[in-house]
Order: structure tokens, then C-alpha cells, then sequence
């Protein structure tokens, strides 16, 4: 669990990196083992100090701030699974390895397949049935008695090879049946377009995540998705397959374009479309490359060399999406990247189709194996020509006579680096001048003109997202303030130089509830009032203060703080009457550290739909507590499009002797067009407190089922909306 880092969707991309490094350290360590005759001495040993050593919990404390994310992420995970993880990333490739030298013309590569299948299965069962029912100290127990059951397993598989008589027996190729060519020893571009191939599927899988959650919508567990499809496509990749694969097809070029269009707002397709359109897509490509991977593998002897340089191509899409990609752009262009080099990849057997075969194989390369397979040739067969040079003509129109944007990397890193890969590409890569000249020039469309959401007056990015301030015509002219594609806060260009404030400030956005509170604890502005606010947004809430308040902003990302108080942007911090203070870093660390006391704390720090569950854990709310006035309201936003988190706040602050009410504000048609959106509040606070600052609220009723959420337990499932069968609220 990363606690810290939850509300980012950044921090998945963190974790596979950090699990690719250590995939390739495994690799490595397998590669040196596999040339030593005694490697199996060495291993039991290796075996023997990593059960001595497990560690003693699965837990790494949250007392320190984030200032570096990444670094944080790895050393959180290296201190607390490292070296197991490091044995079990040592298995795969020695057990096959192994199997190779005692199973002399076997295919030992199937199992690398059939290892997947564990993976695929793991990653369902414990988002579904493991973590919601199990607290983390029981998980731990489960997990070391499951780990040390795999280590006795492995011990008695290295028993069972000392009784073979082939151990010193010389490697043979694979049976003719699984593979018909004998690979020699494998040249710098055989590995170099392992490396290729293999980083590919990873930064796509981690792009898709980013683009789904950022700019479609973010949705719970979402990353399981890509993930899911990546292991699926390796299972069913990483064999003899009886049909030519996706990246035979020349319909890669219209799907590509499809999406590339989609997503980049010029094709008007709906969201949910360009979701399937997307997942569909990844998991074709995915195949195909794995596939591809398959039938470029060596002679065994080179096997772990050849899982080697595959677990640095995943390395190498990692670091791209984790590095290169938030700190080289502005906007989320990876993804476009990676589909535009996979148009690069041809299968392995090109045999063009039938009376086309020039034609196809000079112009594209991508022919159907059809007497092979005795398929019939398609109308896209026949016309594969037209619609690949239809495809091809739109998207340069759109790329170099569209309107154009200011560049949208941050350094020459980003250009770098997809130039670089296309270079691998090209080196050992089937492709055709036209595929080479097609992808440069659309590489460098991307780089270059690549247009964003809306009419942008900021764009950046950071590892907690996309952040954009667009220029809009609504309200007679404003800017809008969007992570990923949720409004954070908007603001009128009538009201720049002089925005309202206190009593005749008016509710925008989701904030009627800051205002309503304010108001009734001050007393209609007659005395001043201390306030605490978790996440800034546009600065919105600066407006609901008066003389002598005093505002305290507790904001974690640097680019919110940096568009918040730009007066190019918005005004509200800058014009507000209030003394504002800023403390950038996670929340929750920077409260328990505060000796603050306030009036009015309010929580409002999910980014687009991402749930920061540490922030809503008792612990959490202990430390909240300690920060408030005997007379003091936590007010808690709890608007979301999947979750109600009503039930789950509600457990977990009785369980603390604190009461809780609920209003769901619904803005009239005139304050709708005014600005007021609709928005759900949870008020927390002793019941005589809540009576006076927030009458008129609903209290909640808790199912029998539901469990208050800790450190150690949270279920973001049972808080989905279309689980539960109806929301129980009491009026008063």
C-alpha cells in the first residue's frame, strides 16, 4: 500500500518501474547463474539467506514528506519487499533454463507463457476477494506463509534436477514442431530489437492507464484493466499461433488513426467508444508484439540472455512513462508515441497476398502468410493501398495544415528519446521505406503539433497529473482550471481585477457548502475564523473569508500552487482579504506535524476521480481531531461519478465518537448558469456543533456491513455506486 501517493494515478507507473528494475536485476542475476556449472548450489544458498531474512512486516512508515516521488516509491518498496521480490524475479528464467538442460529438445519458453496465467489470476482474485476482507497484517501472514511454501517448492524442483543424467548434456534446438528455424548466437540487433519489442506493450499499458484515467475518466482499480490485457496477450502471445496476428492486417492503420483522431478531439467519438476502441487496440498490438517476441527467441542456451534484454525493454517503457514523459511534455503524447512505433513491427513470416504481392509488400510489408493459412483475400486486402493512403493523408493534414500550438515538450529529452527508438526500430525491424518515412514524420507531428484539450492558456504536467487552464466563453468569457478532464475551480474575467468576497461572494463550483459554513461559524463575518483547506484548486474557497481570517492551503502538487496564485490565471488567492499561508506537501503528514488549531477544515483533495484513501482512514481523522477547536466543523467533498463514500466516513468517524450529516447541493437553473455546480458534503464535528453551523443537513445510515476504513483496511469496491442498492440517508 502506498499510502502517501494514493490520489495519484502517476503512482502505478511508479510501481512497475520499480518491479521492471527488479525484474531486470533478477534477469541478470539468472543470466550470470545460467554460466555457472554449480548454479544450483549457489541458488539453494541464495534461497536459504532470503527466507532467513524475510521481512518482519509489509509496512513502511508515512512520517516523512514527498519531495521526490519516484525515489520515495522505490525506496518505500525496496525496503519493504526488495529482496524477496528480487528471488521470486530469479525463478522464471532458471526454472525454464533448468527444464531445457534436463529436457533436452523441449520448448521451455510455453512456461514463461503459463507463468502469466498466475500472474492474470492474482491480480483479479486480490483486488476482488483478498483486499476487501482482509486487513493488511493478515495479508502479510498469508503472503510470507504462501512465499515460504513457493521457496520449499523450488528447493525440492533443484533436488529432482540433481537426479537427471542429461544435466551435462549439450543443449538442442526446440522440436521442429514449435520451432522451424535454428537461431545462432544472438548479434547486438537481435537484442537491441528485443529491447524494442518488449518495451512497446509496457509504456502502452501505462499510457493507456494514464490517457483512460486522465483524459476519458478515472474509474476504480482501472489500472487492473491494462494490466490484465498485457498478461492476457503474453499468455495467448508467447506460443504457435494458427492465424497471422493484428500487425499482419493492414487494418493497424485505420484503427491507429481511428484512435490516434479519437483521443486527440478531431474525430467527435464518445468517450465509452474510444475506451473500447483503445483497450481493443492495446491488447491487438500487445499479441502481436508478444507473439513477434516468440518467434524471435534463441536456441535455449541464450535463454536467459533473451529474458534479459526483454525485462530492459520493459525498464526502458517504463522509465519512459515514469521520467521521460512527465518531465519532457506538457500533455499526455506517449501514448500516440507508442502506437505511431508500432506501426513499425511486421510479423516474422511475410508472404504477401496472392495476384498483390508486390504491391503490398513494397508499399506496406504487412501482407497476410495466405497460402499458409488458405485464407481468401478480404476488400481490405484488395484495397489496402486506398485506405492506407486515405489514412495517411488525413492525418498530415491534420498534423501540418491544422492550427498550430506552441511546442509541447518541456525539454529536447522528449524529442530524444522516441527518435531514438525509432532508429532501434529501423535497425533490425521488417519495415518498408514508406512505414520508415510515414512514422518519422508523423513522430515528429506529434512532438510538434499535437493539439491539446480546448483553447489553452497553461499546460504542464506533473507525477500528480495533467494540469490546463483553458479559455472559455461561458459566463461572458473565463478560464477553467482542469486535472485530467475534472474541473478544479473556475473564474469569471468580469471578476478577475476585483472578485467578491464574504457575504456577497456568490457559491461557485462545488463550494456552496465552504460558504454556508464560514458564514455560520463566523457569525456572518462578525468575527474572524481560522480555516484549514486540504487541496487549493483554483483558489475558489479564498473568496468565502473576510478581514483577519485566516487561511491555511495544504496543497501537494507544485503546478496547482504555481496556475493558483499566477494573477494570469486566477485571482481569488491574490485579491482575497484573508492572510493566506501555503503548505505545499501531502496533507495529512503536514497536519500531524501542525500546531494549528482550527475553526473549519475542510477535505477536498481528489484529483479528477482518484480516491486518496489515506486521507479518509481513522488514523487520518485522529490527526484532524487534534487539529480543530473544541467548536470546530470537518467538512468532507465527497462529489464523485463511481463512489459514495458517505457510508464508509460515516463508520469511521463514529468509530471515533463523532457524528456526521450529509447535504447534496442541487443549484437552482439560474445558479447553475451563475456557476454553482452540484455537489455532496459530509459534515463532521460533535452533534451540538453540527447543529449550528450546518442545520437542515441529512444524517447517515450505516448497513450493518460496512466497516470503518484504518491504515491497514480500506474497500474502495463495497463504496462503488452500482454495488450498492440504495444510499441511506435520514432526514432530520
Amino acid at each position: 500500500m502506498l499510502p502517501v501517493l494514493g490520489g495519484s494515478p502517476n503512482v502505478w507507473i511508479s510501481v512497475n518501474l520499480f518491479f521492471q528494475v527488479l525484474l531486470l536485476s533478477g534477469y541478470y542475476v539468472s543470466t550470470i547463474l545460467s554460466r555457472i556449472h554449480s548454479s544450483r548450489y549457489i541458488y539453494l544458498v541464495f534461497i536459504l539467506v532470503i527466507a532467513f531474512i524475510l521481512p518482519l512486516q509489509l509496512k513502511a512508515g508515512i512520517s516523512s514528506p514527498i519531495d521526490e516521488p519516484i525515489a520515495w516509491v522505490f525506496k518505500y518498496l525496496l525496503t519493504s519487499v526488495g529482496l524477496p521480490v528480487l528471488l521470486l524475479c530469479t525463478v522464471a528464467p532458471l526454472l525454464q533454463f533448468w527444464y531445457g538442460k534436463v529436457m533436452p529438445g523441449s520448448n521451455p519458453y510455453l512456461l514463461y507463457a503459463a507463468s502469466n496465467v498466475g500472474s492474470f489470476l492474482g491480480i483479479l482474485v486480490y483486488p476482488l476477494l483478498i483486499e476487501p476482507r482482509l486487513e493488511l497484517d493478515i495479508q502479510f501472514e498469508l503472503w510470507r506463509s504462501i512465499y515460504l511454501i513457493l521457496l520449499a517448492t523450488i528447493v525440492t524442483i533443484i533436488f529432482t534436477t540433481f537426479q537427471s543424467a542429461n544435466w551435462d548434456i549439450n543443449f538442442q534446438t526446440g522440436n521442429s514442431e514449435d520451432n522451424d528455424y535454428i537461431m545462432l548466437e544472438p548479434s547486438l540487433l537481435d537484442r537491441l530489437r528485443w529491447v524494442f519489442l518488449a518495451a512497446i506493450p509496457v509504456s502502452l499499458s501505462l499510457s493507456l492507464t494514464s490517457y483512460i484515467t486522465q483524459d476519458i475518466g478515472s474509474f476504480p482499480l482501472l489500472w487492473i484493466l491494462p494490466l490484465g490485457l498485457y498478461l492476457l496477450s503474453y499468455i495467448r502471445g508467447f506460443k504457435p499461433l494458427n492465424k497471422p496476428t493484428f500487425l499482419a492486417s493492414p487494418c493497424k492503420y485505420v484503427l491507429i488513426a481511428l484512435v490516434f483522431l479519437g483521443f486527440n478531439s478531431y474525430l467527435p467519438i464518445p468517450s465509452q467508444l474510444k475506451f473500447l476502441l483503445s483497450t481493443i487496440l492495446f491488447y491487438q498490438i500487445s499479441l502481436s508484439v508478444h507473439n513477434y517476441l516468440y518467434q524471435s527467441r534463441p536456441d535455449v542456451l541464450y535463454l536467459p540472455q533473451f529474458y534479459l534484454f526483454t525485462s530492459l525493454g520493459g525498464v526502458v517503457g517504463g522509465l519512459i512513462n515514469a521520467v521521460v514523459a512527465p518531465a519532457s511534455y506538457k500533455f499526455t503524447i506517449e501514448y500516440a508515441i507508442c502506437l505511431v512505433l508500432c506501426l513499425l513491427i511486421n510479423p516474422v513470416t511475410q508472404v504477401s497476398v496472392t495476384t498483390h504481392e508486390v504491391r503490398d509488400k513494397l508499399l506496406l510489408g504487412s501482407g497476410f502468410s495466405m497460402k499458409h493459412y488458405n485464407i481468401q483475400p478480404t476488400f481490405v486486402d484488395k484495397n489496402t493501398i486506398y485506405i492506407v493512403l486515405l489514412a495517411i493523408g488525413v492525418i498530415e493534414y491534420i498534423l501540418f495544415w491544422g492550427d498550430w500550438h506552441q511546442p509541447n515538450f518541456k525539454t529536447l529529452f522528449g524529442v530524444l528519446v522516441p527518435l531514438v527508438l525509432f532508429a532501434v526500430g529501423i535497425l533490425k525491424l521488417d519495415s518498408t521505406k514508406l512505414q520508415k518515412a510515414f512514422v518519422l514524420t508523423s513522430l515528429i507531428g506529434i512532438l510538434f503539433v499535437f493539439k491539446p484539450f480546448g483553447n489553452y492558456l497553461f499546460a504542464d504536467r506533473s507525477y500528480f497529473g495533467n494540469l490546463q487552464v483553458i479559455k472559455s466563453d461561458s459566463n461572458g468569457g473565463s478560464r477553467i482550471m482542469l486535472h485530467g478532464i475534472t474541473m478544479h475551480g473556475f473564474q469569471s474575467d468580469s471578476i478577475m481585477a476585483s472578485p467578491p468576497s464574504g457575504l456577497v461572494a456568490p457559491g461557485l463550483a462545488y463550494y456552496t457548502a465552504v460558504k454556508e459554513v464560514v458564514k455560520n461559524i463566523s457569525n456572518n463575518y462578525n468575527h474572524p475564523i481560522k480555516i484549514g483547506m486540504v487541496g487549493m484548486g483554483a483558489g475558489i474557497s479564498a473568496m468565502y473569508t473576510g478581514d483577519d481570517d485566516v487561511l491555511d492551503f495544504y496543497e501537494i502538487d507544485p503546478l496547482v500552487i504555481k496556475v493558483a496564485t499566477d494573477t494570469r490565471y486566477f485571482s481569488y488567492i491574490d485579491k482575497s482579504p484573508a492572510k493566506i499561508n501555503i503548505i505545499q506537501g501531502d496533507a495529512r503528514l503536514s497536519l500531524s506535524t501542525s500546531t494549528q488549531k482550527y475553526d473549519l477544515l475542510v477535505l477536498d483533495a481528489f484529483s479528477s476521480d482518484a480516491i486518496p484513501t489515506h486521507l479518509l482512514t481513522r488514523e487520518a481523522f485522529e490527526i484532524y481531531s487534534r487539529r480543530m477547536n473544541p467548536d470546530g466543523v470537518i467538512l468532507v467533498h465527497i462529489s464523485n461519478r463511481y463512489f459514495d463514500l458517505s457510508q464508509a466516513v460515516a463508520a469511521t468517524v463514529h468509530g471515533l465518537g463523532k457524528d456526521i450529516l450529509r447535504k447534496d447541493y442541487n443549484p437552482t437553473p439560474e445558479n447553475g448558469i451563475l456557476g454553482e455546480a452540484q455537489a455532496k458534503w459530509l459534515a463532521v464535528g460533535a452533534y451540538e456543533t453540527l447543529n449550528k453551523y450546518v442545520n437542515r443537513w441529512s444524517e447517515v445510515a450505516i448497513d450493518s456491513d460496512i466497516k470503518a476504513w484504518t491504515d491497514d483496511y480500506s474497500n474502495l469496491l463495497g463504496a462503488l455506486d452500482f454495488l450498492r442498492t440504495n444510499t441511506h440517508i435520514k432526514k432530520q
